[in-house]
């Protein structure tokens, strides 16, 4: 033990850290303690220059064991880990402490911040005299993807992964591939064909070898990690079953509209002439804007956040498409009276703002209201509401458009059970990081792209799967190997009972149980180092590497000593 040597670094993180914290007592107090030869501040760790200045410091002062107390793992352990393997010290041998969002952003004392972190780096000083090198493994990745979902996000993923060397899988549950899109004939705020385009994109799959489309087929079950999964997909209409290796997932399951007749008043499925968005896309598509007795309209209201109070939250698109619906109408409908029904208008960006300038140049009103309802009237659907001011005001109409909240796909909640995924609170597929990863869900390997973790217009729905696949592109290289996981689980075979609890908890499908020894066998390939089999083993005799309970006990003493 005499030959450790442990070097503790702080992170000032700019004003983040120093502001709060005192960093000269932190180092006054830790440096007296067993084994540590400096403890150094530093104004940004993990910038370029601090890495640099991180690399030196190890190499100069022949570390072992290195403790950086700064922001939060999750961020930059990563990187801290590479510049200790750059300086020739185990990667595993480093500790981080997160005093930024632990201590210095939630604690409102600034002597009470300090005591914090303090104890947290004592605590990690302690801790790291315990940990022990592990070594780097690589394994062959499996480039292949399977794409869930065949609207405009999995098509675009499709396409921009397809190519020599990697087969894509396109899984859609119904009969045909383009999704909602189908029925849209324009987008905006371009007012593009793109049901051209559409069916373009579709051709591009169904002519590229590397691509197996699978319509009227849906999810069973997915083990394994990024690089090497095995997903079964059933269908029962065709009465078939298939097993598929791939590297990666892609959600793309996209969402549905709310349903209006479970909002009372609003008349739909009730009152003649109203009708929700979609329908009135595929009138337009049809190019037959007309009323129930076939007839033109010569009035109508566009009443905005149908389903808004019910959901919680805006979609933020369906006021770009109520506008986009009154281009159709004065371009199909000459003549006819306009009115748009609005609780608060979301035009985001300069192109949305611009589309709905020149949309109201055509004649179409704006009445911001609340408390809308629809009747049935002799003439047609009348519509009250409460205007800006409390005036309750009233209007008679030929045809009522209603423009529902964009909701999860109802089979989201299956899906997410089958992967080990969690839903966001509105039902949505919770991505890993709203800002650092918006595109991968809580699972390594599993994607998330469009409609299917929020509300997306078309455009936003393009961008998001291309990152997606420009993601899985860097990542599963035909040919090259992929480092996996050495902090793993183990299990004593001597303390091991048999009882299996750990294979019912893994959400990797790592354990399996040896019926010869009568013993449960983690299977380090896939095992990913969750530690949810050592929390569940009665016995003991599960462990997780670099979380030992010597380590674990180290750690906690000297927090609360």
């Amino acid at each position: 033990m005499n030959s450790i040597r442990i070097g503790v670094f702080i992170c000032e993180c700019g004003s983040n850290i120093a502001e709060k914290i005192d960093i000269s007592r932190i180092i006054s107090t830790v440096s007296t303690m067993k084994d540590v030869v400096a403890a150094e501040p530093y104004r940004l760790l993990c910038s370029p220059d601090g890495k640099s200045h991180l690399e030196e410091r190890i190499r100069g002062l022949a570390l072992t064991h290195v403790v950086v107390a700064a922001c939060s793992p999750r961020d930059h352990l990563q990187d801290f880990m590479s510049v200790c393997e750059k300086a020739g010290v185990n990667q595993y041998m480093l500790q981080m402490v997160n005093i930024r969002e632990q201590c210095a952003w939630i604690t409102e004392n600034p002597a009470d911040a300090t005591e914090k972190a303090v104890r947290m780096v004592r605590s990690a000083i302690k801790r790291v005299r315990y940990q022990t090198p592990l070594a780097r493994r690589e394994i062959s990745v499996n480039p292949d993807v399977l794409v869930v979902g065949g609207g405009i996000s999995g098509i675009e993923t499709g396409l921009m992964l397809m190519g020599k060397g990697r087969r894509v899988y396109l899984l859609e549950k119904g009969k045909t591939l383009g999704g909602m899109v189908q029925s849209f004939q324009r987008i905006f705020p371009t007012m593009e064909d793109f049901s051209a385009t559409l069916a373009k994109r579709i051709e591009m799959l169904r002519a590229n070898k590397n691509v197996t489309i699978l319509t009227e087929y849906e999810l069973e079950r997915a083990v394994g990690f990024l690089g090497n999964y095995e997903v079964r997909v059933h269908s029962d209409t065709l009465n078939s079953v298939k097993d598929i290796k791939v590297g990666a997932v892609v959600l793309a399951t996209g969402a549905e509209l709310f349903d209006p007749s479970t909002v009372r008043g609003l008349g739909y499925g009730q009152v003649d002439n109203v009708i929700t968005a979609l329908e009135f896309e595929q009138m337009n598509q049809a190019d037959r804007i007309v009323l129930k007795d076939g007839s033109a309209p010569r009035s109508l209201a566009i009443i905005h956040c149908v389903g808004r109070e019910v959901r919680g939250y805006c979609s933020e698109i369906c006021c770009m498409y109520a506008l986009k619906f009154a281009r159709y109408l004065n371009q199909k409908v000459p003549g006819i009276g306009i009115v748009h029904l609005y609780r608060d208008m979301c035009v985001p960006g300069k192109l949305n703002q611009r589309f709905m300038e020149e949309t109201m140049k055509e004649g179409p009103k704006l009445d911001h209201c609340a408390g809308v309802r629809v009747r049935g009237g002799e003439q047609g659907p009348i519509v009250s509401y409460f205007q800006e001011g409390g005036l309750e005001k009233e209007i008679s109409v030929e045809m009522v458009i209603l423009i529902p909240a964009m909701i999860p796909n109802k089979g989201s909640a299956d899906v997410a059970r089958i992967l080990g995924l969690k839903l966001d609170r509105e039902g949505f597929f919770e991505r890993q990081h709203e800002k650092l990863a918006p595109i991968a869900s809580a699972k390594e390997g599993i994607f998330i792209a469009g409609s299917a973790e929020g509300p997306k217009n078309i455009s936003d729905c393009i961008v998001q799967a291309q990152a997606t696949a420009g993601k899985i592109l860097a990542t599963l290289i035909p040919g090259r190997k992929m480092e996996i996981e050495a902090r793993t689980s183990q299990i004593s075979e001597s303390y091991c009972q048999g009882c299996r609890s750990c294979i019912s908890v893994c959400p990797f499908g790592a354990i399996t149980f040896d019926e010869r020894r009568k013993v449960a066998v983690v299977n380090e390939v896939i095992c990913r180092g969750c530690g949810n089999c050592a929390a569940a083993c009665p016995s003991g005799a599960a462990i997780v590497k670099h979380s030992t309970y010597d380590q674990i006990y180290q750690e906690i003493s000297e927090a609360v000593r």
